[in-house]
């Protein structure tokens, strides 16, 4: 009799929580900032980007260039403005000898002024990524800039080497400037 009556309770106790309706938490929304009067007398400044940022994921396109050859381009960064700049590119990976195998190649759209941008960075850690910190466009000086941060996370003593590849559109005239620290 009572794991009989135990079970009862154990069931409406089930019966009930399941039966408990949960409010759904409260959507906050922020006013958006007023515009700020800017004078015809004030300095124009590059401003800051918003996210989400506008390029694409370019890193599958680099994903055919081998560890090494990256390892030996790790900390240069590369701006390929036209196909020719891609093939190039792709040859001297090839010709560096560090390779096994040929390189993969993939393709990229270089018209309407759409420009390849990437570097890879080397580290010792057991992950790494880039952390991107500011991005600015000043279009009166025509320039692009994007400032990074390598982080490697981990006590472990694995050789990583990180690409950040992207692909920037209707840039093709403009100073494109990438650091990272």
């Amino acid at each position: 009799m009572r794991v009989c009556s135990f079970s009862l309770l154990v069931l409406a106790l089930t019966l009930v929580s399941a039966c408990t309706i949960l409010e759904p938490a409260p959507i906050v929304t922020v006013a958006p900032a007023s515009p700020v009067p800017i004078s015809s007398l004030d300095p124009l400044l590059p401003t800051p980007t918003d996210l989400p940022y506008p390029w694409q994921d370019a890193n599958p396109i680099m994903s055919g260039i081998c560890f090494e050859a990256a390892a030996d381009a790790a900390g240069r960064v590369f701006i390929l403005r036209s196909p020719e700049d891609h093939i190039a590119f792709y040859d001297l990976a090839d010709s560096s000898g560090l390779c096994r195998h040929p390189v993969h190649r993939e393709p990229f759209d270089f018209d309407d002024g759409n420009v390849l941008v990437g570097l890879w960075s080397q580290g010792v850690g057991c992950d790494a990524f880039h952390e991107i910190v500011e991005v600015t466009r000043d279009d009166a000086a025509k320039i692009y800039s994007i400032h990074l941060h390598f982080i490697t996370q981990g006590a472990c003593s694995y050789e990583l080497v990180r690409p950040f590849w992207i692909g920037l559109e209707e840039l093709a005239d403009y100073d494109i400037r990438v650091t990272v620290e």
